[in-house]
């Protein structure tokens, strides 16, 4: 942002509304979606003054944030917490500055954020230099900045109960928020309870940009032969093959033709059984269940109503279902993950389930010990592109989802409220956080650019959460769809 544009934007918030000092920090509280959560923390880089300097904090499971930078010469304070994506509506829906604004409704515990006075207290370290890479909307150019950054501030639990003692979450009414899917869609049932799809009145709904979601079935699982020898990991399931492991109809992998090892690697000889299918899932109230239902299934899978222990696994956020998968032991007082027991499948956000293509740098790894499976033949997200150039590598990492081959993905929604927030620098910054989210060079160049896409790159959009991709642009999009699509017959395998 360049000094003759703050200065303006500074002037005008303050003559007219004449609110904060420059000294005075503003807090923007947000929260909801756990699965979008890596792409809503990275859109700050582009919204704040990056030549005044920017900090970020960041829960070790990357549950809440906090960014600390300058915004139209106003110090802001960002505040994200992940949990489900009802959070990111309702609370905002509510007016009262009660206990449901702070995320506490429907036998929900508070939302937390870290102590921005002091990030210490939230079990915050030491910050450190770090460069990021990207689109600088004003200057219009593609940047590499240096923030500060720490990403080991304690893991808040699911539900804050009390502000004290330490670490410190602290509790706030939020001011805006972000949905895997739109608020009409919830609706699900788990053991914690039923989040009903309530009018929320007081609130507006903001398309961002396309979410991929993956699923993911553990190394364990194999494909074996008519003689029971290993032939490798799962590959591919049908969508009807996923309707029956997830209504119970299929509880044993056996019944579809796999086996389960008693390794983690899926390398030891196929015992003779049983061979459990086990299920990674969220809570009722999130936007993932949300979209695999939506998505996926014909109708809201019963899996919920399982009573067998050890074959269901429920989980506030995306975090947990990453570390059922990868067998990752529970910390005290959080739900059961499983760890130690075979046979897993689960549904998360294509970042966490993937791992990087080879064009970005420094890579990230996926799930340890478990594989993104092909739906239908098709993923959204394809990390086996070779190409280490962006320019190339990135429209074929995304084909399956901009060709209409791979429907699980849904549109990431901002909800604000619709009076504003009653102080006109932080409405300002909330209005740059949704454009610069839906602007697609933005999208195309934040550091985990290769699992999001912008919408406008969707050959064949969608026009409901439950919807099928829609052809309907070709008469339009032709050349696109001849270059982008034809030939394109199924995703490789890893």
């Amino acid at each position: 942002m360049n000094t003759n544009q703050l200065a303006a934007i500074a002037a005008a918030v303050i003559g007219v509304a004449g609110m904060a000092s420059q000294a005075e920090a503003i807090d923007v509280y947000s929260g909801g979606s756990s699965a979008g959560r890596q792409f809503i923390n990275e859109v700050p880089l582009s919204v704040c003054n990056n030549a005044l300097g920017i900090t970020h904090y960041q829960s070790s499971n990357n549950n809440v944030h906090l960014w600390q930078c300058t915004f139209a010469g106003q110090p802001i304070n960002f505040h994200y917490s992940a949990r489900g994506s009802s959070d990111g509506a309702y609370p905002v829906d509510d007016l009262t500055g009660g206990d449901r604004s702070k995320g506490k409704y429907n036998g929900k515990g508070f939302l937390g954020y870290i102590d921005q006075t002091n990030p210490a207290t939230s079990g915050c370290g030491t910050l450190a230099a770090v460069n990021k890479t990207f689109y600088d909307v004003d200057s219009a150019t593609i940047v590499t900045q240096s923030i500060q950054e720490n990403k080991t501030c304690t893991n808040p639990p699911s539900a804050v109960t009390t502000d004290y003692p330490t670490p410190t979450f602290v509790r706030q009414p939020m001011h805006m928020g972000y949905s895997d899917v739109r608020f009409t869609s919830f609706g699900q049932t788990s053991p914690a309870g039923t989040e009903p799809a309530d009018p929320a009145p007081n609130i507006t709904e903001h398309n961002l940009m396309v979410l991929p979601f993956s699923l993911v079935v553990q190394s364990s699982v194999r494909r074996v032969d008519s003689a029971g020898n290993n032939l490798g990991p799962v590959l591919n399931l049908t969508q009807t093959e996923i309707e029956q492991i997830f209504s119970r109809q299929v509880r044993d992998w056996r019944e579809l033709g796999y086996a389960v090892t008693n390794d983690a690697a899926g390398t030891q000889a196929v015992p003779s059984g049983p061979h459990n299918v086990r299920l990674c899932m969220r809570e009722f109230g999130s936007g993932s269940k949300a979209t695999f239902d939506q998505v996926l299934m014909k109708e809201e899978a019963a899996e919920w109503n399982l009573t067998t222990p050890g074959m269901a696994f429920y989980f506030a956020s995306s975090s947990g279902v990453k570390n059922c998968l990868a067998n990752v032991a529970e910390a005290v007082g959080d739900p059961d993950t499983g760890d130690g027991l075979f046979g897993k499948i689960g549904y998360i956000d294509s970042f966490e389930a993937t791992a990087s293509p080879a064009y970005i740098l420094p890579a990230t790894s996926g799930i340890a010990n478990a594989n993104v499976i092909n739906i239908n033949g098709f993923r959204g997200v394809d990390r086996t592109v070779a190409d280490a150039v962006k320019a190339t590598a990135r429209p074929k990492v995304l084909q399956g989802i901009r060709c209409g081959k791979s429907e699980f993905w849904v549109n990431l929604e901002a909800y604000t409220k619709t009076a504003g927030t009653g102080d006109a620098t932080r409405d300002a910054f909330i209005n740059r956080l949704i454009s610069d989210a839906q602007n697609t060079t933005v999208v195309e160049n934040l550091p985990a650019n290769w699992a999001f896409e912008a919408t406008p790159n969707i050959l064949a959009p969608k026009t409901a959460d439950s919807a099928a991709p829609d052809h309907v642009s070709y008469s339009t999009k032709s050349a696109e769809y001849d270059a982008q699509c034809r030939g394109f017959y199924s995703s490789p395998n890893p």
